[in-house]
């Protein structure tokens, strides 16, 4: 097959099903968060850490953090769920979490993997279209990358229709290269050309594990076109400290800074946000459910312009 049919493969779209499934329990030591109002929409962006070995033998490995990291996601009662580094091996357990929720995502291997797969909620959002493509100066053909990236990197799609406001959405979820700084300075233009070619006025929020901190290029260029850092906007410019771990948590000694974000354009108004820091006991350890840990933010609809 063809370099450029293959961004034609089968990508994932599915109606999770609407089975019982089991949720946090009432007594849960995960506090549940509170939305700002009603008709905010609330995105939660959660790299979840792809299977390694060495996290067997640290204890972290998914059978040891699911529990928690379900737990944690249920709690923040979220719209939308951007998730990096999934792995098939969690789809099944994940969505007997989320039976109310579609998830999407955007092929990338061979096998199949979907590593930026976004859960959204079916009674909140109707779909009206999805995509992606390749973060490299030719992103239509498949597994293409800018030269300086390790890996072949992407981003997610989804235009949704809120049922609750009548307004459209469009959601971007990405993971920009974890060793080269070149390369997700290229990666952030690819996705700005992206960003920018979509109808003026409509709300857009990018999420994502940018692997760089506020005051690199990267994130600079994504700025620059017009999106607000989420958490800057409800906390300020101030160093709000890291966001990769390490399974570590507060005992993390190598910080590198905030690396996940949740951007939105002007038609939105950031109306909270957080850096999700829960953790849990587990046999006498202190626990985490990523590496990283996880984002939310809150966003109200603009008034529009008559």
């Amino acid at each position: 097959m063809k370099s450029t049919q293959r961004i034609l493969l089968p990508i994932l779209s599915l109606a999770l099903a609407a089975n019982f499934a089991f949720a946090a329990a009432p007594d849960s030591d995960i506090p549940q968060r509170k939305r700002q109002s009603p008709e905010a929409v609330r995105v939660v962006s959660a790299n979840i850490r792809m299977p390694i070995a060495v996290d067997k033998k640290s204890g972290n490995d998914w059978d040891k953090r699911k529990e928690l990291l379900r737990d944690v996601l249920l709690a923040q009662d979220a719209d939308i769920i951007c998730f990096q580094e999934f792995h098939p091996g969690y789809f099944d357990e994940l969505k007997k979490s989320f039976p109310d929720y579609h998830a999407y995502g955007f092929v990338d291997t061979d096998e199949g993997r979907k590593v930026n797969t976004v859960f959204y909620s079916a009674k909140r959002f109707e779909k009206i279209s999805e995509g992606g493509a390749f973060l490299s100066p030719t992103p239509d053909v498949y597994r293409s990358k800018v030269p300086e990236s390790s890996h072949v990197r992407h981003f997610v799609r989804i235009h949704l229709k809120d049922r609750l406001t009548g307004r459209e959405l469009l959601l971007w979820n990405t993971h920009f290269d974890h060793k080269s700084q070149v390369a997700r300075d290229k990666q952030s233009v690819v996705l700005v050309d992206f960003l920018k070619k979509q109808p003026a006025g409509i709300p857009q929020i990018v999420a994502g594990d940018l692997n760089c901190p506020a005051e690199t290029e990267a994130i600079k260029t994504i700025k620059a076109a017009g999106f607000t850092d989420s958490h800057t906007a409800i906390h300020g410019p101030g160093e709000p400290g890291y966001t990769y771990h390490g399974f570590k948590g507060l005992d993390y000694g190598r910080p590198r800074g905030k690396i996940d974000f949740v951007f939105c354009n002007d038609a939105l108004r950031p109306a909270a946000a957080e850096i999700i820091k829960d953790s849990r006991s587990i046999d006498g350890v202190r626990r985490y459910p990523s590496d990283h840990y996880f984002l939310s933010a809150e966003f109200e609809y603009a008034k529009t312009k008559k």
